[in-house]
């Protein structure tokens, strides 16, 4: 069976240290805040940037489609015009049937009439010759070997028939690029059939009505160009890059798109193209020149095209700035919503702090202070129901104190009631055990011991003798020395003690002082003949007062000693019975005057120093005690009856 010592479970106080600080929620408040804030703003501005290059790539696609086609139009439209206009001049030679006459007209022509359809910028030079290739020639001489070839073949094209145009040619000593027109001469025919090819109108014709619409529409954001069915440039926005450049840009991908076209529709890519030796993201559109509808021959065929292209960055350049203003709008508003947060968020957590501040301080044990919350919502009448609880929690805990101290005062005036009673049993040892307890207390108390084991001090020596309940009344009274088998019963009087009142919870740590206050430091005591540090120090002190106390009042087998003897006596005791610090406490205790022989204590239950009654004073017995002594006979300095 399970003793109930070993049945006690021990409950220990919450601690302070135990309850876990986490983060304070003006932090998260302030975060929550800052990302409401700052989440839909930074969403929002990515959202309109992206939808701003959206817009800004497809404005930009139309611009491009526009102006490559007004291009392609007004190009169209002046290639046209100079075949139409070379044709005319063809059909004025075409005023006869006979194929002679017209050769004779072809011939007759001089070359200051020619002049006359000379136009600078656009009509270069333009001759005129029968099939035997005679004829006459007008205007600028261009000697580029390149060209002269393309005038051969425009004659040879022409006397089959067929209206020619060569491909585009880049002159730079006129700085600028021509190509060559030619259209047959026929004979006027009155009868079925196509008329006989009877002489060739061939001219020389300028691109720079073409050259300065394209430029007109480029600068240093758009490049604007034109390209041959080869990929070779017709003429560009920038004159350096058409006379000083590359000419071939088959290569870039924007003109190997519209190669790919075939010349049926504009087209609009996404590209990369190296400058100076590094990708740069290009946004290009076509449109082709040539008209497969048209009823001009070369204007169905012709496999030139419009192209217009633009740096992707230059292009979001705007989105760039709206994107920089938007970062700096966004950095402002945090800081500011930064600054509001923590004051607005700090007016919300300051109560919430308070809150938790007076949950710390009531779970430490602290309810003496309210908590102050000025605050109108949810978390004001939070502080008051807060303030009210632990108001509640005061009431409680001081009923609990004063309960705790009245059953505190009755379990000690129970303890005090049975010493008394114990005591009661000998006349010659009434107000012992209470003498004990206050002198125990007294000795604890020079000793420096703390309050709480002083007050369990005082309790263990007033319960000191409890065992002797179970002695016979003869042995206690016996006026004459105890016999062998008397004093081994006495001897037990500490165990039967322990016993009884180890089943009391509460009196668990006074066990020392009843069980023990008969052992001896050398270890010739009882009842386990314990010595030294073996002996605990409250059953040392309980010795100490019980064999003060014992010496200095009138027992059956011996009258109360002289002060001075008893304190001899005590000291000669010393690395025997007592430790010397003890019994000098006794003495320091007597010489301020808290301990007295005999004394009469008004009450052990106070944890202060217990009110006494000295009784007279008599003469000094000597002069190194000058307190009150007492005169009687000596009596037996043997202090195995001592109880």
């Amino acid at each position: 069976m399970m003793s109930p010592r070993e049945n006690r479970t021990t409950i220990l106080p919450a601690s302070p240290m135990m309850i876990k600080r986490r983060g304070k929620i003006l932090y998260s408040l302030i975060a929550l805040m800052l990302l409401a804030g700052l989440v839909p703003l930074v969403l929002t501005t990515a959202w309109i940037m992206s939808s701003s290059r959206d817009a800004l790539e497809s404005s930009e696609r139309l611009l491009q489609l526009d102006q490559t086609r007004s291009i392609a139009q007004q190009s169209r439209l002046y290639l046209q015009s100079m075949h139409n206009q070379i044709a005319a001049i063809a059909e004025t030679f075409e005023i006869a049937s006979d194929p002679r006459a017209v050769s004779q007209r072809i011939r007759s022509v001089e070359s200051e009439s020619l002049l006359n359809f000379v136009e600078e910028d656009r009509v270069l030079s333009i001759s005129v010759f029968d099939p035997d290739l005679n004829g006459v020639f007008a205007g600028y001489s261009l000697d580029d070997p390149t060209i002269e070839s393309s005038i051969r073949q425009s004659l040879i094209e022409a006397l089959q028939g067929r209206t020619w145009v060569s491909p585009p040619h880049i002159f730079e000593p006129l700085l600028d690029t021509v190509v060559i027109m030619s259209s047959p001469v026929r004979a006027s025919s009155g009868g079925a059939g196509e008329p006989p090819v009877v002489g060739v109108v061939s001219a020389t014709i300028s691109l720079k009505p073409i050259y300065e619409i394209v430029s007109q529409k480029g600068n240093d954001r758009r490049s604007v160009y034109v390209v041959d069915s080869a990929g070779n440039l017709v003429t560009h926005w920038d004159a350096a890059t058409l006379f000083e450049g590359v000419v071939d840009v088959s290569k870039t991908a924007i003109v190997q798109a519209f190669q790919a076209s075939r010349g049926l529709a504009s087209g609009s890519e996404n590209f990369e193209l190296s400058r100076d030796g590094e990708p740069r993201a290009m946004l290009g559109t076509y449109t082709p020149i040539g008209d497969r509808n048209s009823t001009i021959p070369f204007l169905r065929d012709l496999g030139w095209g419009a192209i217009v292209q633009t740096e992707e960055e230059a292009v979001f350049s705007n989105v760039d700035v709206i994107m920089f203003q938007s970062i700096v709008a966004a950095v402002l508003a945090a800081v500011l919503g930064g600054i509001l947060v923590v004051v607005f968020a700090g007016r919300l957590s300051r109560p919430i702090a308070e809150l938790a501040e007076g949950a710390r301080r009531l779970a430490s044990g602290d309810f003496s202070r309210n908590i102050e919350v000025a605050s109108d919502n949810e978390i004001g009448e939070f502080a008051e129901t807060f303030n009210f609880m632990m108001l509640e929690i005061r009431r409680f805990i001081e009923r609990l104190r004063r309960a705790a101290e009245e059953n505190k005062q009755m379990f000690l005036g129970a303890v005090s009631s049975l010493a008394a009673a114990i005591d009661a049993k000998d006349p010659y040892t009434a107000g012992h055990s209470e003498r004990v307890a206050h002198y125990s207390a007294t000795i604890a108390q020079i000793l420096g011991l703390p309050e709480d084991e002083t007050e369990v001090i005082r309790v263990s020596a007033l319960m000191h003798d409890v065992g002797k309940i179970g002695i016979q009344d003869s042995i206690l009274g016996k006026a004459g020395p105890l016999t062998d088998e008397e004093y081994e019963i006495m001897k037990t009087h500490p165990s039967v003690g322990a016993a009884i009142m180890e089943h009391v919870p509460q009196l668990e740590h006074m066990m020392p002082g009843i069980r023990c206050h008969h052992e001896n430091v050398d270890g010739s005591g009882y009842p386990a003949g314990l010595k030294g540090d073996e002996i605990p120090l409250q059953a040392k002190i309980v010795s100490v007062a019980d064999t003060f106390d014992a010496m200095t009042t009138n027992r059956p087998y011996q009258k109360a000693m002289e002060i001075t003897y008893v304190f001899a006596r005590m000291r000669s005791f010393i690395g025997k019975k007592f430790e010397e610090h003890i019994v000098e406490a006794l003495i320091t205790a007597y010489e301020q005057g808290l301990v007295r022989p005999n004394m009469k204590v008004v009450s052990v239950i106070k944890t202060s120093p217990a009110q006494i009654v000295p009784k007279p004073a008599r003469a000094p017995a000597s002069k190194e005690l000058s307190a009150p002594s007492f005169s009687v006979a000596p009596a037996s300095t043997d202090t195995s009856r001592v109880t």
